[in-house]
Parts: C-alpha cells; sequence; structure tokens
C-alpha cells in the first residue's frame, strides 16, 4: 500500500535525523573522555618522572653534603624551586582537570536538554502520524464513497449517451421534416408574392388607364385650361374609398398632378398634448394631422379649408408609454398605426376611433412602424429585430434578426421587402423570400430615419454624423449628400422626409430650425427658423406638396407654407 510505504520512509527520516544529533553528541564527548585520558597518562608519567628526579637529586645532595657545604644550599634552593614549580604544575593541572569536568558537565547538560527537546519532538511527531493516520483512514473511506459515486455517474452517463442518441436521430427527422416544410412555406410564399405582384401591376394599369381616359375625355371636350386650373387646385384630387371620417369626403392627390411649393413661413401654430413631441404625419388626405408623443396619446388635428387653421377632432388612447411613430393605411386611409416604448404597435380605426388591433411580441422599445399594404405593418426595435405583423391572423409572421437597434424602416414593396436603418451605420435591404439581407450599405454615421418616394426608386437616409443622403435603389449608391454648418441632428430618432415629387428633402435641426435642400443640385433652399425654441424631432410633407408640418421636443407643432 502507498500508505503504508509513506509512514515508514516518514519514519526512517525522522530516525536519520533524531541519531545524527546524537551521534555527534556522542562524538563529542568521546573526544572528551579521550583527551582526559591522554592528560591523565601524561600527568601520571610527569609525576613519576619527577619522583625519580626528586630521588636522584636526594641522592646527590647526601653524597655532595660533606664535600661542599655552598653546594647545599644551592641545592636546597633549587629543591624550593622545584617544589614550587611542582606545586604550580599540579595547581594547573587541577584546574585544567576541573575546567575539562565543568566543559564535559555542560555538554551533557545541553545534550540531556537537546534530548528532551528531540524526545518531546518526537511525542508531537508520534501524535500528528497518528492524527494522519485517521485521516488517512478517512480519506480512504471517502475514496471509496467517491469511487462508487463515480460509477454511478459512469453508468448515468452512458444511459444519457443513449438517450442522446437517440434524440439526435430524432432531431436529424425533425430537421429534415423542417426542411420540407420551409420548402414547401417558400413556396407558398412565392406563390403569395407573385399573386400581389400581379396585383400591384394591375392595380397600377387599372389607375393608369383611368387616368389617360380622364384625359382623352378631357381633350375631347377641349377642357384643358380648365383641367389644368383644376390640377392646382382640388380637381388633381381622387375619393378616397373609405375616408368617410366625420360626415366630410376626403381626397388623395394624385401624383401626376402634384407641384411641390417650399414654404416660406409658419402660418399655424399650436401645443400637442402636455408633454415632449415625437412624432407628426399627414393623413393621405392632407386634411388631416397626426402628432404623438410622451403623453402616450395620438392627437388627430384637422385642418380647415383655408389651412390656416386647426382643431383636434379625435384623442386616440391605449399606449402605455411614449408615442415613437405614426403611419396611415395609405391604401384605404381608414386606419392609422402607432408604436410605442411599451415594446407594442396598435392599429385604430378612424371612422370609429376604436383600437383594432395591439400587436405586442417586441423585447424593447419599438422606434418605428409602417404599413406594407392594408393587412401587413412591419416594425422595428430596441430589440434588434424587424418583425411583420398579418393584421388579418393577429400575429407576427416574420421576424427579421438585424443585430443592431433599428432606428427606421421603409416597405419597398408590396410582397415584404423591407429596407432598415440601424444604429451600426448600416442600410439593410432585406429580401421578402427568406429571414436575410440581400446587400447593406455602410454610411459614417448610425442611421436616424429613412423616406422613400413612391415610386420606390430613391431612399432619403439621415444620420447621426449631421447629414442627409439620397440613395439611387436599383444600385444601391449614393448619388447626393446635403449638409449645413448649422445642421445637427440631435438624437437617434430624428426624422427626415422626401417631398412628394423627390425635388426635395427636409429635416429638423436641433437648435429649432427646419431646413430644406434641393435635391437635384445638392445645395439648400430654406431654412425655416425663428419658430420652434427646441429640437425639432419630426417632419411631415403634405401629400399636394404644399405645406411642411414639424414637431418639436417642447410640444409645438408647426404648419409651415407660402
Amino acid at each position: 500500500m502507498e500508505w503504508k510505504q509513506t509512514i515508514l520512509n516518514q519514519l526512517q527520516e525522522r530516525n536519520r535525523q533524531e541519531r545524527n544529533v546524537y551521534e555527534e553528541i556522542v562524538k563529542h564527548y568521546n573526544r572528551v573522555m579521550e583527551n582526559y585520558s591522554k592528560l591523565f597518562i601524561r600527568f601520571t608519567e610527569r609525576e613519576r618522572d619527577i619522583l625519580t628526579l626528586c630521588q636522584n637529586t636526594d641522592a646527590q645532595i647526601e653524597n655532595a653534603s660533606a664535600a661542599d657545604l655552598p653546594v647545599n644550599n644551592k641545592m636546597k634552593a633549587l629543591e624550593n624551586g622545584y617544589k614550587k614549580v611542582k606545586d604550580e604544575i599540579l595547581t594547573l593541572l587541577r584546574e585544567r582537570g576541573d575546567m575539562t569536568r565543568e566543559e564535559t558537565k555542560r555538554n551533557v547538560e545541553e545534550t540531556d536538554e537537546k534530548y528532551y527537546a528531540e524526545q518531546n519532538k518526537n511525542q508531537i511527531l508520534t501524535n500528528e502520524n497518528a492524527s494522519l493516520k485517521q485521516q488517512l483512514e478517512s480519506a480512504n473511506e471517502q475514496l471509496r464513497v467517491l469511487k462508487k459515486a463515480k460509477q454511478d455517474v459512469d453508468d448515468e452517463l452512458l444511459a444519457l449517451q443513449l438517450a442522446y442518441t437517440q434524440l439526435q436521430e430524432c432531431q436529424k427527422e425533425l430537421y429534415a421534416t423542417i426542411a420540407v416544410l420551409r420548402q414547401k412555406m417558400t413556396e407558398k410564399i412565392q406563390e403569395k408574392c407573385d399573386a400581389l405582384d400581379e396585383e400591384v401591376k394591375l392595380h397600377e394599369k387599372r389607375r393608369e388607364d383611368d387616368v389617360k381616359r380622364k384625359l382623352d375625355e378631357a381633350k375631347s371636350d377641349l377642357m384643358m385650361p380648365a383641367l389644368s386650373n383644376m390640377v392646382s387646385t382640388t380637381a388633381s384630387l381622387t375619393q378616397l374609398k373609405n375616408a368617410n371620417l366625420d360626415g366630410k369626403v376626403h381626397l388623395t392627390p394624385t401624383i401626376d398632378f402634384i407641384k411641390v411649393i417650399v414654404p416660406k413661413k409658419a402660418i399655424v401654430k399650436w401645443d400637442c398634448g402636455d408633454n415632449e413631441l415625437h412624432a407628426i404625419q399627414f393623413h393621405p388626405s392632407g386634411s388631416l394631422i397626426a402628432t404623438g408623443g410622451s403623453d402616450r396619446k395620438i392627437h388627430i388635428w384637422e385642418l380647415n379649408a383655408h389651412y390656416n387653421q386647426v382643431q383636434q377632432v379625435y384623442v386616440l388612447t391605449g399606449n402605455n408609454s411614449t408615442v415613437t411613430a405614426i403611419d396611415f393605411d395609405n391604401e384605404n386611409a381608414n386606419l392609422i398605426l402607432g408604436c410605442s416604448e411599451d415594446f407594442a404597435c396598435r392599429v385604430w380605426g378612424l371612422a370609429d376611433q376604436r383600437l383594432r388591433h395591439t400587436l405586442t411580441g417586441h423585447g424593447a422599445k419599438v422606434f418605428c412602424a409602417k404599413f406594407v399594404t392594408a393587412t401587413l405593418i412591419a416594425s422595428g426595435s430596441q430589440d434588434r429585430t424587424l418583425k411583420l405583423w398579418d393584421l388579418q391572423n393577429r400575429q407576427c409572421v416574420r421576424t427579421l434578426f438585424a443585430g443592431s437597434k433599428c432606428h427606421d424602416l421603409v416597405a419597398h414593396d408590396a410582397s415584404g421587402s423591407l429596407i432598415s436603418g440601424h444604429f451600426d451605420k448600416k442600410i439593410r435591404f432585406w429580401d421578402a423570400r427568406n429571414d436575410s439581407t440581400k446587400c447593406e450599405l455602410q454610411l459614417q454615421a448610425a442611421v436616424t430615419s429613412l423616406s422613400i418616394n413612391r415610386e420606390k426608386q430613391l431612399l432619403l437616409a439621415c444620420s447621426r454624423d449631421d447629414t442627409l443622403k439620397l440613395i439611387e435603389l436599383r444600385e444601391n449608391r449614393v448619388i447626393q449628400t446635403f449638409s449645413h454648418d448649422d445642421f445637427k441632428v440631435a438624437s437617434d430618432t430624428i426624422k427626415a422626409v422626401l417631398s412628394p415629387d423627390c425635388t426635395y428633402a427636409c429635416a429638423g435641426s436641433n437648435d429649432g430650425s427646419v431646413f430644406v435642400w434641393n435635391t437635384t443640385t445638392g445645395k439648400i433652399e430654406r431654412v425655416l427658423n425663428k419658430e420652434h425654441s427646441s429640437i425639432v424631432n419630426a417632419v411631415a410633407w403634405h401629400p399636394e406638396g404644399r405645406f411642411i408640418a414639424s414637431c418639436e421636443k417642447q410640444r409645438r407643432a408647426i404648419l409651415w407654407g407660402e
């Protein structure tokens, strides 16, 4: 056993250490005794020599005493000197012997002390050895228990490995099933996208045919001057299908007859709600304006016929936090969409002001939400995802993982292709057929907002480097950059917008000014200032191109016109 060999080695080591100590003491003692014996022998020899010398001297003295008395006296003196020397030698020998005995005694006492100390140490080590032996026995017992537990764990691991192998086989089968279902779903989505494309093309063809027919009728009746006058006023408007909000008929401008005018001054100023404003949007008819902010409400304002007064007509409630963005249904113009910092999007009906849908599923603030179609909504959130919501089924149909906070998005087509702007300085172009990006466009700073024209050919992006960029979507390249020394983007959600005919770009600054650029020349067209007193968070262009609406942090909204 290893522990027995360990104890034996420890005992041998202790014996060697203690033996070395005593061996040195014994050797020293033996040397002292040898020296003492040698000195004693020498002393005996000297004593015998002195005795012999004394006898010889006495004999010589007796022989010479008769002959010469002075010699006798001299010899007596020598004898006295001899005795004195002898006494001194004896005294020295005794003293040396005493010193040797005392030294030996001290050595013996020291040896005894060391012996007793080693004996005590030996006792302590013996006790420690007994304690270690007990600990060793306890450790051996624990080792036996652990070995048994290890065997149990090994048996359980083997069982788990068998179960894991079975689960892997099940997983492979599930993956195969998922692949088949995904292929079928892709085919269904493709069929639906193709059907939507055909529907959009058919709708566009019908609209073009209708416009062409009206123009032909106008030409045949020689009414072109009257038609031109109507284009500049309200004859360029076609009725909405379901826009009967309060008994009034609201009209939507036709893009063929839009003539954009750059506003010069503030014509209406009013306070909205009780707190900060973050969103403002025109109804497709142009006669209503929606605002939202930190009071958790969406306020609907109606413009009078002369566009010089506003009146609040509705207040939409249901949000639990700040309203961050607003959008209208452009197809039927009877729904309004709002997103909030309470992680949700909500849809109200304009006719009855009733909350129709509450869309929850995001894990953080929702910064943007847009109608893709009348029944399909896209939203982007701080949780770094985009979601597509089907209003008919009231559920999320797709989740796109962007990897960065989404500040704004636009719909590229009716099939669900999206373009999104993110905190990581990228604009992402999403494919409607899968959950990945077709391409990405890298800017120099975080993207705060996106605005796309009606033909889906041009995209305006606002970023935190205090610039706006106009992007051509066929090649996804920047064709124009707009900036100004006094233009500063104050937050990550500042909204910029294109004019209806794409000839101008507009955005608000942190000093309360509203900047308008010419998209053709890239130069500043006009700066609307001295009306707002704080950061302009959002701007919106009237569908007819005649007005600009803006809202600031300090709850004020302004309608700009000529």
